[in-house]
Order: structure tokens, then C-alpha cells, then sequence
């Protein structure tokens, strides 16, 4: 048994008499790694050193176990602790302490390369930076009994008891070492492996506040927790400490005061391939970081119309309405954002289409180049053209710079054959622009209407990007003859069915005639059901939650502005 009272600064000092005399003989590690300031270091043999040094000689080897007992110990302390995945990693002893007999080899998401070229790239850029930093807080939900996050902070812990009955999650009295600090502008870095990706860590992210500022997409995280849904049963409430400890990081910004916690993905890229010494690596990292920063100053609004109008295509009150919600959208929220609004918002009518498109960009940048944030508005605006004259449905994205991202519709509605000139597909360039926009680092995919149900019946699951935004045009009480009595399909099949395939957030705004939009219509809708039907969805089961919502009173009728949190997407 390791004794109590051998200390983190034990721990220390055994490494570094490891680094002066080296390893002897028969007592290195071919399982773990005790990594510490960029080195690797066998963990029992250390603790047996360490020893010395709380009680005056070496523990004997056959005195404690190593693997399990070894490794806990060496965490509860805060130490990192590796297992070497990889039979052809290999170790050699120089200069008196461990190293990659290769730095360029890059093994698995365990390669110590990796994690090392993370903080060198760090110190390129921050300069100082603070590794297996300490934060002198709590481990248990009363210590911050006092904050405004206890009662959210004892519920994580709660569900963490509940999940598999233990109820003693912790055992050090202080938050272990966080992986990476940089003290100026004040932020932790947090490198991710496989094993943080559990069910007890799904559990924790699933009872996040959506104001809470986070450095990573939340939602990206959830995803990999039902996909890795890793374990470690040693000890056996394992996979719940670590979700704690990661939940009290997390925490961190608000309690300490500091920027939000930016997390990492081991296997996200292979981070050993880039050099700190090449300008172009050292860019892409920062960009990486920064946007991660950044995140957790977006957030997202829909539009929900309730009109009263039978001939709604008033060009000047559309862009009036338009101006008065953008105005106070941007009154309410800090930072950058994207104002979502439904599908054919303006008409050409007679108009020609392509002077349309003009005149709205012309206005819509006239109404955000008045503020310093960086919105975009997304609207649908319908025209005809001269093929057939088929009606021509359009998605845009406009910002104070202009047209961000333009795109047609591509999968008709029933009913529509014939009547809709139809993008190629979804790849298909409009005005020499594709339907992919970015803001802050997230990838927004827009949707004229139908097309979340074409993303479904062309089974496109892998778009590469985080929002996908559908501009409905909307419904009514005329059945097939009008735009129908749709909203339960499309918010159920259609907004619910496009998160589920896609795994992302799914936002829709839309125009309600004739009745009012119905109660919990959801505009913004993130699937987290696994396996359950489509059909058999509830929208309360519908995790998303907007923050702000406000009626605002146009000479149309109603809108309904529903402001969300996306720095969990």
C-alpha cells in the first residue's frame, strides 16, 4: 500500500533525482508514462523514489501494486498518467531522463509528441505558459455554495451520483493539475483524450447552463461521448470523477474570472505533424484557438412571423420589420450573431430576381454597417426567372460586408414539380457563391424550405459544418392547396429528423397566417434521442432553449424573436 503522506512535491523531487541519475535497470514501464513538464517517467518506480523522500527510504516494490493503485495515486495528485496503446513506442534513457527515441513518429491519440507540440505552439504564440498548472479550488459541490453556480454545479454532481450509484466521486480535496494555463489573456487549455469521452461526461454536458461560456463546441463533445462512450473502471467510479473534474474546468472561467476553458480533441488532427517553428503551422494553430476563444461570443436568433396579411409581399414593411428586429437583437446581445428570418421574406414579383437580390443586399448592409458587431442576416427572397417561369426560391446571407453565402432550393415540396427552378444540388454555386457561410469558427449551411428534407432523402449526413439553418416560407390553414397545416411535420421529420441524420443543431424560422404559430413550436432543435423515431419525438423532449424571446409588434401582425446560446453548439 502507497502511504498517505507521500506528497505531490515528493512526486516531484523523484522525478527530477530521475532526470539527474536516470533509470535503473528492470524498474521502467512498458504500460504507463508518468508525463510531467514534457518528460515521461515510469510511475511505480517514481512513487517508490518518492518515498524517500516522505519517510526516508525507498518503498519496496512488492509493498504496492502497479497499473491501477500506482496510476490512481499519481492522479488524485493531479499527475498525468499514460498508457502506452502502442507495442512499438519506444523508450530509450537519455541524458538522464526519458524521451521519444523518434519526436517525428507519431503513434496514436497516447503520442507524447503531441501533447508536447500543443505547448511549444502555445508558448509561440502566448509566450508564457503555465503547464499541470494548480487552481487552488474545491472538489466538492459545497465549496462553491456561495456562488452564483452552486445549485447548477450540485445537480451535475447529483446526476453523476445517480448514474451508476456511487456516491464518493472524489477523493483529492483540490482540483487536480488543469493541462495547460496561459496567464495573459487568461485562459486554460485542456488536451482531450479518448478516455474523457464517456457516458458519466454526456451526463455532465447535458445539464450545462446554455449561458455557461465554453471554449469548444459543446454539442461536437456530446457526439463523441456516444460515440467513443469510453471506460475505466479503475477506480470504479472513474469515469465519473473525470467528468467532475472536467465539469469544475469547465466552471473555471466563471468562478476565477477568466476567458472560457478551450478544449482540444487528441485525435482531432495529428498535432505532432505541425512545427512551432514554421510560421504557417504556427498560424493554423492560432486561428484554431482564437476561434475556440471567440465562441463563446455567438449566439442565434429566429424569426417567427405571425401575420395577419393575406398579400404579404410588401417589399418597404418587410425591410422595415426587418431593420426594427435587427435593432433589438443587436441592443440585447453582445458579440457576433446570426439573425435568421423565413423563406421568401422579399418577392420580386414583376421585379426582376437578380435586382432584387441587389437592392436587399444594398439595404441590409446599410442596416448592419451601423453597428460594431458582426451579424449576418439570413433571409429567403423569392423571384421568378425566365425558364419556364419557374419561381426561383433563394436562401442569403448578408453581413455589413455583404452577401456572405447565397443558395437555391434543391428538393421541392409536394405539389412544387415543375413549378420551382431547383438547384443542381447542394454543392451548386448561386451568384458565384456557395450556401456555406462562417462566423467565429462555425460552418452555417442554409436551407431554402424543403431542402432539410432533402438532406434526408439524398441521405447528405456529412456536410461539414455546425448550423444548418431552413428558411420556411410557411403555413396556413389551406391544406394541399396553400402551404398546409405543415408545422407539426416539418418541426417532427423535418427540423428533428435533419439533426438526427446530421448530428447537428437544426435552426428554422417561418411565416404563421392562419392559426397562430402553436404553442412550444420549436425553432431551434438538437436531437439527443438516440434510436426513437422521428414520429414518436416530443418537443419536449428538445434540449434546445432560447435565453431571450420577445413579441414584437409590426404593422404585419406579430413577431416572435427567440434568441439562443450557441456556444454549446
Amino acid at each position: 500500500m502507497i502511504p498517505k503522506n507521500i506528497k505531490k512535491k515528493h512526486i516531484i523531487k523523484a522525478i527530477e533525482e530521475v532526470k539527474r541519475v536516470g533509470v535503473p535497470k528492470g524498474r521502467g514501464s512498458k504500460k504507463f508514462h508518468l508525463e510531467f513538464n514534457g518528460g515521461y517517467y515510469p510511475p511505480k518506480y517514481v512513487v517508490s523514489l518518492a518515498n524517500k523522500y516522505a519517510n526516508g527510504k525507498d518503498l519496496d516494490s512488492s509493498e504496492f501494486s502497479g497499473g491501477g493503485e500506482t496510476n490512481s495515486f499519481l492522479r488524485d495528485l493531479g499527475f498525468n498518467v499514460m498508457e502506452v496503446s502502442s507495442k512499438k513506442t519506444v523508450l530509450k534513457s537519455l541524458t538522464g531522463h526519458l524521451q521519444l527515441s523518434s519526436s517525428r513518429v507519431h503513434r496514436d491519440e497516447r503520442c507524447p509528441k503531441c501533447k508536447e507540440t500543443v505547448r511549444k505552439l502555445l508558448e509561440r504564440i502566448y509566450r508564457k505558459v503555465e503547464q499541470n498548472y494548480k487552481f487552488k479550488v474545491g472538489t466538492r459541490s459545497e465549496c462553491f455554495i456561495k456562488t452564483p453556480h452552486y445549485s447548477k454545479l450540485k445537480k451535475i454532481y447529483e446526476c453523476l451520483q445517480n448514474h451508476r450509484g456511487f456516491r464518493e466521486l472524489t477523493k483529492s480535496k483540490t482540483l487536480p493539475n488543469c493541462d495547460f494555463f496561459i496567464p495573459k489573456p487568461g485562459f486554460i487549455v485542456e488536451f482531450d483524450e479518448s478516455q474523457h469521452f464517456t457516458l458519466s461526461r454526456k451526463i455532465s454536458l447535458q445539464n450545462y447552463p446554455q449561458n455557461l461560456r465554453l471554449g469548444f463546441p459543446l454539442r461536437k463533445w456530446f457526439t463523441l461521448c456516444e460515440k467513443i462512450n469510453a471506460k475505466d473502471n479503475d477506480p470504479p467510479f472513474r469515469d465519473e470523477q473525470r467528468a467532475w473534474y472536467d465539469t469544475l474546468r469547465d466552471f473555471l472561467p466563471e468562478l476565477e474570472g477568466l476567458e472560457p476553458t478551450v478544449r482540444l480533441y487528441s485525435k482531432g488532427m495529428k498535432w505532432c505533424s505541425l512545427s512551432p517553428e514554421k510560421p504557417e503551422d504556427v498560424t493554423k494553430f492560432r486561428e484554431l484557438i482564437e476561434n475556440r476563444r471567440k465562441r463563446s461570443r455567438s449566439w442565434m436568433a429566429t424569426v417567427i412571423l405571425e401575420s395577419n396579411e393575406e398579400d404579404y409581399n410588401y417589399k418597404d414593411e418587410r425591410l422595415k420589420a426587418l431593420s426594427q428586429i435587427v435593432d433589438w437583437v443587436a441592443n440585447e446581445m453582445g458579440g457576433d450573431g446570426v439573425i435568421l428570418f423565413p423563406g421568401g421574406w422579399f418577392d420580386a414579383n414583376k421585379q426582376k430576381a437578380r435586382s432584387l437580390y441587389e437592392w436587399v443586399e444594398k439595404k441590409v448592409r446599410g442596416l448592419l454597417g451601423k453597428n460594431e458587431k458582426n451579424i449576418v442576416v439570413c433571409m429567403g427572397i423569392d423571384g421568378r426567372v425566365t425558364k419556364d417561369n419557374a419561381k426561383d426560391q433563394i436562401g442569403m446571407a448578408i453581413s455589413k460586408r455583404g452577401i456572405e453565402a447565397i443558395g437555391r432550393k434543391f428538393c421541392t415540396a409536394p405539389g412544387e414539380e415543375g413549378n420551382v427552378e431547383l438547384a443542381k444540388d447542394h454543392l451548386s454555386k448561386e451568384e458565384d457563391k456557395f450556401r456555406v457561410f462562417e462566423l467565429n469558427g462555425r460552418k452555417y449551411f442554409l436551407c431554402v424550405c424543403y431542402d432539410c428534407f432533402g438532406i434526408k432523402k439524398r441521405g447528405i449526413s456529412n456536410l461539414g459544418i455546425d448550423v444548418i439553418l431552413d428558411l420556411v416560407h410557411g403555413f396556413d390553414d389551406l391544406g394541399k392547396d396553400g402551404y398546409g397545416k405543415g408545422h407539426p411535420y416539418f418541426a417532427k421529420h423535418g427540423f428533428a429528423g435533419t439533426s438526427k441524420l446530421c448530428k447537428r443543431v437544426v435552426f428554422g424560422a417561418a411565416v404563421f397566417f392562419d392559426p397562430v404559430k402553436p404553442k412550444n413550436w420549436p425553432s431551434g432543435v438538437f436531437w439527443n434521442q438516440g434510436r426513437k423515431s422521428t414520429r414518436k419525438w416530443r418537443y419536449e423532449d428538445n434540449p434546445m432553449k432560447p435565453i431571450k424571446t420577445k413579441e414584437l409588434n409590426i404593422n404585419e401582425g406579430v413577431a416572435l424573436v427567440s434568441i439562443y446560446n450557441i456556444e454549446e453548439i
